[in-house]
């Protein structure tokens, strides 16, 4: 078993003169000696500072140089990384690290920020802010140490935590997921058997997905270090700066949410000769839109691949030629799953041609170990050794399977299923459309009636309807009526608030709140 540090260490003791990381705000580029090194130094720092083996330790932060090295320096001393959005409120994020018994933090310079996270910290002793000091954190650019006075390495158990990443938080606040040290490894090496990922040098990743995500983190951050690669920094997202980096260092390989390539192709310094470097692509973490598919999979020459997983369980599922089957999925090397019947027990397999739900064998070293200090939740997710998704699967009677949607999100009309998945995708060819949702409100006459949530500029719900009628979506499928908005609510990771859009149509629908419902 190999430590998150230690795979690291290992590329530097193999290639000790390969470029490692190169920061995108500084002239910072070190070489795989010069980052242990770093990191050391750091490691040192914080120990002087109480840091010590199995503390849990917050970071807030974006995907900064001083990000990545704080993350491998809390390695170095088998401390717990914590890493909450810092997207977050400053009352959720002060919320997560009680209920998280957390010891430390290492924020952004806000006062405001400083202050809340220090009143709920046990001691301000390692509250830290990057970039100048703030409150009572004092700057993390004194965060140094003696390399000499550092503890010998420490050797810990396979069970023991190593990391705490969080969900996004959907229906209140995020969950913090557990993950031992035996999910290190395989977190990384999946990358070989799902999308042909080699070993060596050539490897250059650009790292524009949150280190606070699982893709970001494991997906790039440390598959690009521990593949002896190197991480390209972008602090914070900039489409028309990706696509410069991109040509600029010869980026070889990217994993993103759809939206973020969205974004590049939209860019206005954006041409295909820039993509020209990029050997692998993978997407995850929402869907795609079939026309962006089409025209990267067209304009840029690598491999794109579509890997399904979640925070707790990484990655069970992928698809190596998502084009014209963008919801097919197969399952992966480490996948041991089942999709059974909703509502069914573990037992209760769905037969070719049935929808059900995802269900994944807890036992994998990939899986999590628990929801931090929150074993409710655990117990509602993993039943029988098994870990409930939530997702809803149909099973294609091929081995293969197509990917529907959320239970939760699954609108049940005139005793029908209906998932969102299956009409939002008409609804965004509509050219006025730039964003939609679909939920349903209690109806007396369907159970469920479909409300379509819409950002549109100079459209109505009677133009929608006859577009949705042009359509070989079948009709008690269609949108029964339509909820009109400026901006779809989202949470820190950007996910569409559903529960918040159904309270605000069951508002509109009873003829009070700030929107009004058309129905068709």
């Amino acid at each position: 078993m190999q430590t998150c540090y230690d795979l690291v260490w290992l590329s530097a003791e193999r290639a000790p003169g390969d470029l490692a990381i190169v920061d995108d705000q500084s002239d910072r580029a070190l070489t795989y000696r010069e980052l242990i090194e770093e990191v050391d130094i750091v490691a040192a720092g914080l120990q002087a500072r109480g840091v010590t083996q199995g503390m849990r330790i917050a970071t807030v932060l974006p995907s900064l140089f001083d990000h990545a090295i704080v993350l491998l320096a809390l390695q170095r001393l088998a401390a717990i990384p914590a890493l909450l959005n810092f997207r977050l409120q400053p009352e959720e994020i002060s919320e997560l690290i009680k209920i998280g018994e957390i010891e430390g933090a290492i924020i952004l310079p806000d006062e405001a920020l400083a202050e809340t996270v220090a009143a709920a910290l046990p001691s301000t002793d390692r509250l830290l802010s990057v970039g100048g000091t703030a409150g009572s954190a004092v700057d993390f650019a004194d965060c140094r140490g003696d390399i000499a006075e550092l503890v010998p390495i420490p050797k810990p158990d396979r069970e023991d935590i190593t990391f705490i990443f969080y969900t996004s938080g959907t229906t209140g606040l995020p969950k913090g997921v557990e993950l031992s040290h035996r999910t290190t490894e395989h977190r990384i090496l999946w990358l070989a058997t799902q999308a042909g990922f080699r070993h060596g040098n050539h490897n250059k990743a650009l790292g524009f997905m949150p280190l606070s995500h699982a893709i970001g983190f494991y997906g790039v951050f440390l598959a690009a270090l521990g593949y002896g690669g190197t991480y390209y920094v972008q602090s914070a997202f900039n489409p028309v700066e990706a696509v410069d980096m991109i040509e600029k260092y010869e980026i070889t390989y990217m994993f993103a949410v759809p939206q973020l390539y969205f974004a590049m192709t939209q860019a206005p310094n954006y041409s295909p000769d820039k993509m020209k470097s990029l050997q692998t692509v993978l997407y995850g973490g929402a869907e795609i839109m079939p026309d962006l598919l089409i025209k990267i999979d067209k304009e840029w020459p690598a491999k794109i691949f579509h890997i399904y997983g979640t925070t707790e369980i990484m990655c069970p599922f992928s698809n190596p030629d998502p084009v014209g089957e963008h919801t097919r999925l197969r399952p992966a090397f480490y996948a041991n799953l089942r999709v059974i019947k909703i509502g069914g027990g573990v037992d209760d397999i769905a037969e070719p041609g049935e929808e059900g739900e995802l269900i994944v064998d807890a036992s994998s070293d990939l899986v999590f170990s628990g929801y931090l200090n929150q074993p409710d939740a655990m117990a509602e997710a993993v039943i029988d050794s098994w870990y409930h998704t939530g997702d809803v699967c149909l099973v294609r009677g091929d081995g293969d399977y197509n990917l529907i949607g959320r239970t939760g999100d699954m609108v049940r009309s005139g005793g029908e299923n209906i998932h969102p998945s299956e009409i939002e995708p008409f609804l965004m060819a509509y050219p006025n459309v730039t964003e939609t949702a679909i939920i349903g409100v209690k109806d007396p006459a369907w159970g469920e009636m479909v409300v379509a949530c819409v950002v549109a500029a100079d459209t109505d719900a009677a133009a929608l309807d006859a577009h949705m009628r042009e359509t070989p979506l079948t009709s008690y499928k269609r949108p029964k009526a339509y909820l009109f908005m400026e901006v779809l609510p989202r949470n820190a990771a950007n996910k569409v608030l559903r529960r918040d859009l159904r309270n605000l149509a069951e508002d509109a629908k009873q003829g009070s709140g700030e929107f009004s419902l058309e129905e068709v």
